[in-house]
């Protein structure tokens, strides 16, 4: 379980990877690094509300999965 608490965030699929804008498996993987490494978590979704900030059906997604 300590590896996947320290390595999840390199396993979470890059916003730009998305098929048809589709968002929910980033999402899901978001959720599972928040649940399992909260730092990493906060670290991963700062770079992304910099970097993917007009990608609204990201921030759809990840609303719909639980996470703000």
């Amino acid at each position: 379980m300590n590896y996947w608490k320290a390595h999840l965030q390199n396993f979470v699929p890059k916003p730009e990877s998305a098929a048809k804008s589709d968002y929910t498996p980033h999402a899901n993987w978001m959720a599972a690094l928040q649940e399992l490494s909260p730092k990493s978590y906060q670290t991963l979704l700062a770079e992304w509300q910099t970097q993917h900030q007009r990608r609204s059906n990201l921030w759809f997604a990840m609303e719909q999965a639980g996470l703000n």
